[in-house]
């Protein structure tokens, strides 16, 4: 399994930053997520309220594995 990633991810200029990722994904957010919210359509679109002090990983990466 992958660790949480987020392609679009959105931080304040203040400090520490306050940040969000604002991916739109299919019927489940990323793994570290905790405030995950789904739209009731089939399939579900989900996003992640989470406000962190950091920005995980983008998913469409480098390509160091690639699953």
């Amino acid at each position: 399994s992958s660790g949480p990633c987020c392609d679009r991810c959105r931080c304040t200029k203040s400090e520490p930053p306050q940040c969000q990722c604002q991916d739109v994904r299919l019927n489940s957010c990323h793994s570290a997520c905790e405030a995950c919210v789904c739209s009731h359509s089939m399939p579900g679109l989900c996003s992640c309220l989470d406000i962190t002090h950091f920005c995980h990983e983008p998913c469409k990466s480098s390509g160091d594995d690639e699953d």
